[in-house]
């Protein structure tokens, strides 16, 4: 049986849809350095790779919190906003809040925070996710 997907009225402004811990590992950190190059000057095991890492577990947290989602929806714009890197062994944890939603011209709007945190509830990013919802 497959649950029901979660529709525009569902979303309520101001409440907190969910939270998840993304651990940024050394299998994440090989992917990333399998496309980007394993080279310190390339970026790898510094900042640049980090700051991959928050914008994954970003998109990880919005994915596994908000599910299931109609087909359809549109990922319209994002905003992040970095305010530390999370290191390699790091758990990351994702808080997923409902800020807004709107109908436009027949189109309906939903307005999402990101939140990252890693140790010691040191933050990292503040994401808003900006979606047309297809139901």
């Amino acid at each position: 049986m497959s649950a029901q997907p979660i529709l525009y009225e569902d979303f309520v402004p101001g409440t907190v849809m969910g939270e998840r811990v993304e651990v940024y590992d050394a299998a994440q950190a090989q992917r990333w350095q399998s496309i980007f190059g394993s080279d310190a000057d390339g970026g790898a095991n510094g900042p640049a790779e980090g700051a991959s890492m928050a914008v994954i577990a970003m998109m990880r947290g919005y994915l596994n919190v908000v599910t299931p989602r109609p087909a359809g929806n549109v990922h319209a714009r994002q905003r992040l906003s970095m305010h530390g890197v999370p290191q390699q062994g790091e758990g990351i944890r994702i808080e997923v809040k409902c800020t807004g939603k709107e109908l436009r011209r027949e189109r309906k709007y939903v307005e999402l925070t990101v939140r990252g945190s890693g140790t010691g509830g040191r933050a990292l990013f503040d994401a808003v996710l900006n979606l047309i919802w297809a139901a």
